[in-house]
């Protein structure tokens, strides 16, 4: 799909370097759009307002605006913080958990949908979660991050399957990202051919990912046609990887 409005960064598990991929993207987009927002939706545990130095508050204003059928806008807004030229809306923690259901994740989306031209989401991995139901149901393009393992492979396809045939996400609207922490027991034609899905590779090391997102962006955005782009996988490492 091109010019995605909402893009969501899931993964089958944990520890697949998705936040880390998310972060990178949101940052290379702005480079070519306007207005961008990274949300964390990924509860309990959310990591992006640590990586951006951001102070953590509570979100019970939101959920008690939502529940009492009050305007959301300016509720959301004021958890909205501006670092390195995006908007950052960080995650629901472990105090709201419990209380956060799909109508408060999704209401949140449609807020950041009018307030903003993209919407980049990092999800709570698996399908266990409302927000991960949310943000999936909410967008128009999801990439799938996998190690270069056959369990994540293995993994990935199995929940895909699921996220298609019991939530009615089309399968068309995921791409595969392939981040490549070790040796590479797969590569990206071996996730393409099991996941019936386009694929690309992210090497590690900070140099690394921000070069290959601010292609995967390019490719994205200015409507290039190198399918599956074939990014090269290296064996560094990127130590700082995080979700």
């Amino acid at each position: 799909m091109l010019n995605p409005k909402t893009i969501s960064f899931w993964s089958a598990g944990g520890n697949a370097g998705k936040t880390s991929l998310a972060i990178a993207f949101a940052l290379a987009l702005r480079k070519h759009k306007t207005e961008v927002v990274l949300a964390d939706f990924k509860e309990v545990t959310p990591h992006i307002h640590k990586y951006f130095g951001i102070d953590f508050r509570e979100k019970s204003d939101i959920y008690e605006a939502i529940e009492n059928g009050q305007e959301v806008v300016e509720v959301v807004k004021r958890h909205l913080y501006k670092k390195q030229s995006i908007w950052i809306f960080p995650g629901v923690g472990l105090e709201d958990f419990a209380k956060f259901e799909v109508k408060h994740f999704s209401a949140i989306i449609e807020v950041l949908k009018k307030e903003f031209d993209h919407i980049v989401i990092d999800t709570s991995p698996g399908i266990f979660f409302s927000s991960t139901y949310a943000s999936l149901k909410n967008s128009d393009l999801v990439y799938a991050v996998l190690l270069s393992n056959r369990w994540s492979l293995e993994d990935t396809a199995m929940m895909i399957d699921f996220i298609y045939s019991r939530w009615n996400v089309e399968k068309s609207r995921f791409k595969a990202l392939l981040n490549m922490a070790d040796s590479g027991e797969i590569d990206v034609h071996t996730v393409e051919r099991v996941l019936e899905v386009e694929a690309f590779s992210v090497r590690h090391g900070q140099k690394h990912i921000t070069h290959d997102v601010d292609r995967l962006a390019k490719v994205l955005f200015e409507k290039e046609t190198v399918k599956g782009y074939p990014i090269r996988a290296t064996k560094t490492c990127y130590e700082k990887s995080i979700g």
